[in-house]
């Protein structure tokens, strides 16, 4: 706190300007006529000595302040004093709005609970507001703002530690907005974890189509890039560690078994992957095309199972490393009673055969 003597008092102030001070941001937002008109970097309270929260008014306007500390010497004006050139009294005792000795401080919490200012923008803020104008101080450590077709979250630091819930309190500021595209949560949750201050571009959630049937996990848009999530590593028995791969990079992970179109009009992805069915069920694994289809491994071994060893004296191959998948003309070497029709255009491969046992999951 401080204990100021005052100079001298201004004019009652009209409606016109307002002042809006955000704790968490650092930032004093001076407001004409309900309308954002400048943001001022600024300096606000210790956590062991927050500024105070609530709406208050001017009170006095000083110039080249004198700085009375309790139990020490007055600091007149001059470089050495830390309310630089002005002093802007709020109505609660002890408080206000003034200038400063070390810009450095300026952007974070280090005043005793005071706001500082640059001693430029204070100059300025003078010159504008009066006596009687009104100051809101919060402690807001989200904002939400639509620029355009994008929704971006801020996120500021919780100085005072007055947060409880972040993501409670993320999906209550984003609720409160009238949002422009349904939110992708998942993908918002991993990308808060970052350290703030924070800005994000929230993510787009897409509807995401398998071979035509609406999948249960959706993909997002997010930084000009479509995303999908690597739970479709599955298709082919594979398993990623990281939730999501970018849409080119998946495609390219997985040339051959996989083509698709991002729908811009529809917001939508829809892929198609090298369906298989044996005796007339769909196999859980998909295939891949290299000039001809390539049967998963774990496929041919329930055909062996089922229809005993090749027909044919050639060596049998053994499942390792690049020998995971067994082309479409060598299947049908091995067993020639095997009836197989490929569609090309379709990307299905229908096998057929009478077994003597389970037939293929």
């Amino acid at each position: 706190m401080l204990l100021l003597y005052s100079r001298g008092v201004a004019a009652e102030s009209g409606p016109e300007w307002s002042i809006r001070i955000n704790i968490p941001a650092c930032t004093l937002e001076l407001i004409r006529q309900g309308q954002l008109w400048r943001r001022f970097p600024v300096a606000v309270g210790k956590e062991t000595t927050p500024t105070p929260i609530g709406n208050f008014t001017i009170i006095n306007i000083i110039k080249n302040p004198t700085w009375y500390p309790v139990d020490r010497p007055p600091v007149p004006p001059g470089v050495n004093n830390p309310l630089g050139g002005y002093w802007l009294g709020l109505s609660i005792n002890g408080y206000g709005i003034h200038g400063n000795n070390k810009p450095a401080s300026i952007g974070s919490p280090e005043s005793n609970g005071c706001i500082r200012m640059h001693n430029q923008d204070v100059a300025l803020l003078v010159q504008l507001i009066q006596v009687g104008t009104p100051v809101e101080i919060l402690y807001q450590t989200m904002e939400v703002d639509a620029v355009q077709d994008k929704i971006w979250l801020t996120l500021y630091p919780d100085h005072y530690h007055r947060e409880t819930d972040v993501r409670e309190g993320v999906t209550n500021a984003l609720r409160q907005k009238n949002l422009l595209y349904p939110v992708h949560w998942t993908a918002l949750w991993r990308l808060i974890e970052e350290d703030r201050p924070l800005i994000i571009e929230i993510p787009r959630e897409l509807t995401l189509f398998i071979d035509g049937e609406e999948y249960p996990q959706t993909a997002f848009y997010w930084g000009e890039q479509a995303f999908l999530t690597t739970a479709l590593a599955g298709l082919w028995g594979e398993e990623r560690e990281e939730p999501f791969i970018e849409l080119v990079e998946f495609m390219r992970s997985y040339a051959g078994q996989v083509y698709g179109i991002f729908d811009q009009q529809t917001k939508s992805i829809k892929l198609y992957t090298l369906r298989i069915y044996c005796n007339g069920s769909l196999f859980p694994l998909r295939g891949w095309f290299q000039e001809e289809p390539y049967l998963p491994w774990p496929l041919v071994e329930v055909i062996r199972k089922q229809l005993g060893p090749p027909v044919t004296s050639q060596l049998f191959p053994v499942a390792e490393g690049g020998d995971r998948w067994l082309p479409l003309s060598v299947l049908a070497q091995y067993w020639p009673q095997l009836e197989l029709a490929w569609d090309e255009k379709q990307w299905v491969l229908w096998i057929e055969f009478n077994d003597h046992g389970e037939t293929a999951p």
